[in-house]
């Protein structure tokens, strides 16, 4: 599927993802509601502290690597305290206001055979509220995945050996294999990968979560100079052979192991281009320019303090 803006589009929508910064403060307003927040190489990092239209707290904590980590309080518009919580890891935290309780923990970190960890499963009642949203991973702050084109050259051998299905681009809802000699794996520029994931907020783990749905590699018509979105990919599908390709460096997260563990980890930039709708449009469709990222912010934050209007109420 060809889009005639090139990347204008993506590269607007890379609000906090400047080239020339590795450390950033962002400052968000938006109907009445106040954000400082830090990122560091395109990835949430940092002290994050919100404020009502007041001038009062509404929470503060800290992020590390996309996820909340260490102690994290929710006041109401009065001041009062409504919640306290401690995060141990990613995937424990301790509650400790307005009633302390055990350490609750929200996936026992375990490999399958395959070598991923499996997704905790989830009833339908359990899910209190949830958003769909597509993003957009550059080449810029994403090494790992584009060092000598890793991640392509996973996809194109998995492609290649039938093991994995390439689906066709004429939408996202996986419903139209590829015949091989549809797919062009040799010789291709990819500049970056666009995600179809799901956030939800588990009610019983009293969490919230975002699971990855689908994979599609972009690159550039060395003719047109058009982008171009090659296949769709169902991400539980390739997690196998993601997870096969092992990870080493000093400078990684303790708990990143392979290219799986990136995605699970969340350790990757990405900016929002879409958010469900029932139009279907994409940010770029009724925003311009300096708008389009403000927007793709919006959607980022509302998430975040989604969580937190639900923590009120727990």
């Amino acid at each position: 599927m060809k889009n005639t803006t090139l990347t204008f589009c993506f590269y607007f929508l890379l609000f906090s993802y400047s080239a020339n910064a590795q450390k950033q403060e962002h400052v968000f307003t938006d109907n009445g509601l106040t954000c400082v927040y830090h990122t560091t190489q395109g990835i949430i990092d940092g002290k994050y502290t919100s404020y009502y239209k007041s001038g009062k707290k509404k929470a503060e904590g800290n992020f590390k690597n996309n996820y909340r980590s260490g102690k994290w309080t929710l006041w109401d518009s009065t001041g009062k305290i409504c919640t306290e919580r401690d995060y141990k890891n990613p995937f424990s935290f301790e509650k400790i206001f307005p009633e302390k309780q055990s350490e609750i923990t929200l996936y026992n970190l375990k490999y399958n055979k395959d070598g991923y960890i499996e997704y905790f499963p989830l009833k339908e009642k359990m899910i209190v509220m949830s958003k769909r949203v597509w993003r957009y991973i550059p080449v810029e702050k994403n090494s790992l995945l584009f060092e000598n084109g890793m991640l392509q050259k996973i996809i194109s051998t998995n492609l290649s050996k039938g093991s994995i299905t390439a689906y066709s681009t004429k939408d996202d809802e996986f419903l139209i294999p590829l015949k091989p000699n549809e797919i062009n794996t040799n010789g291709i520029n990819i500049i970056g990968y666009k995600i179809k994931e799901d956030w939800f907020f588990d009610n019983e783990r009293l969490v919230s979560e975002s699971r990855i749905i689908g994979l599609c590699p972009v690159s550039v018509d060395t003719l047109t100079h058009d982008t171009v979105d090659l296949y769709w990919l169902y991400f539980p599908e390739i997690r196998k052979c993601l997870a096969h390709e092992k990870l080493n460096g000093k400078d990684l997260p303790t708990e990143i192991k392979n290219v799986d563990d990136l995605f699970f980890f969340r350790c990757f930039a990405s900016a929002i281009y879409k958010e469900g709708n029932f139009r279907d449009r994409k940010i770029s469709d009724y925003k311009k320019r300096d708008e389009i990222n403000k927007e793709a912010e919006r959607i980022e934050i509302d998430i975040i303090e989604m969580e937190h209007d639900i923590w009120k109420n727990l």
